[in-house]
């Protein structure tokens, strides 16, 4: 099959999206239009030559490369796919265009409504009275304004509705943008904010206008994380990364911001108003860790504890990234080299 031939509809589109960005997250895959072509088709598994390919080439490198995804894409699918990354966006511009084109014929009818009450008003005011025509004539605007009014009233039904369609639409399609972006900057382990969204965001936290306050980069670090793994297994070692995060977030919730560095490297941006609330702050996250550790599976008491080091630079009016994080790197390692479970604070 060169082309999928699945049902494309804005609702199918967002549930597919849903399922296959987490995954090119997952797999360190940016979301190009070839990458989302693809894993839309994997997810939806309509080509089993597709999948079995592409597990191949995910178990040898962890990954898909560029190179490797453009042979998959050449392979199993054509450009009529690409379509399908575009689709959410078209979706979405083509319901504005519909509200906009009820809105202008809801207006029209009003308008029309509106002349014919005029006229009616009119009408009614020049009769004149003790009459008998002139009842002829009321009867006959009643019954103009009383058809008139059926025709808006319909007018409206039709138009509330399609209003609420698209209400629902629009929710759907936020609803799969705001997964997606969520997706794309989360740390798929840990819950945290990954390495891509810390590049991007410690740029703009250094660029921040000064407001006076201490802003601050803390960088964390699990002791002697490796030995974890090595005796109790990557499993129990991929616990310690949750229950250590779960941590972190908890503190760094309304303060600031949470990221998984790398490995089992964290690191936090937050801004307060003083070093000692800045030297509280980590202490705080310090002591918290320290009470976690590692329980025996059949006995469920404690057979190693978790600690953590922590390396915190201030920013300066004239600190550059760079130098920003090269700071708290060093006094991270200054840290660990004091002996660990510990702060300390770049000069």
């Amino acid at each position: 099959m060169k082309a999928t031939e699945f049902d494309t509809s804005l609702s199918h589109s967002a549930q597919c999206m849903k399922q296959a960005i987490p995954l090119m997250v997952k797999y360190k895959m940016p979301v190009t239009p070839v990458n989302y072509a693809i894993w839309y088709c994997y997810v939806l598994g309509s080509n089993d030559k597709l999948n079995k390919e592409l597990d191949d080439i995910l178990a040898h490198y962890q990954t898909c490369p560029p190179a490797q995804a453009k042979q998959l894409f050449n392979a199993f699918l054509s450009d009529k796919d690409l379509a399908l990354f575009h689709q959410m966006s078209d979706s979405f511009h083509n319901t504005i265009a519909d509200v906009q084109t009820e809105i202008g014929k809801t207006l029209e009818s009003s308008q029309d409504f509106s002349a014919i009450l005029s006229q009616c008003h009119s009408g009614l005011y020049g009769l004149k009275k003790n009459s008998l025509d002139s009842f002829d004539d009321v009867l006959g605007y009643v019954d103009r304004l009383t058809e008139e009014s059926v025709v808006m009233q319909q007018n409206a039904y039709q138009f509330q509705k399609k209003l609420e369609n698209a209400y629902a639409e629009i929710s759907d399609l936020k609803t799969a943008l705001v997964n997606t972006q969520t997706a794309a900057s989360q740390d798929p382990l840990t819950g945290l904010l990954n390495r891509g969204k810390f590049d991007e965001d410690i740029v703009l936290f250094c660029k921040a206008e000064h407001t006076g306050n201490h802003r601050a980069l803390i960088f964390v670090d699990i002791d002697h994380f490796k030995q974890f793994n090595d005796d109790f297994g990557h499993q129990k070692g991929d616990d310690v990364l949750k229950v250590v995060s779960t941590k972190i977030m908890k503190h760094t919730e309304g303060i600031g911001k949470a990221y998984r560095y790398g490995g089992e490297e964290f690191c936090i941006t937050a801004e307060l108003d003083s070093l000692s609330e800045v030297v509280n702050f980590a202490e705080s996250i310090r002591k918290d860790i320290a009470k976690l550790s590692v329980k025996g599976k059949k006995t469920g008491k404690a057979v190693r504890s978790i600690t953590a080091s922590f390396g915190i630079a201030l920013h300066g009016e004239q600190c550059l990234v760079t130098q920003l994080i090269e700071r708290a790197d060093k006094a991270l390692y200054l840290a660990k080299e004091h002996g660990r479970n510990r702060i300390e604070i770049a000069a």
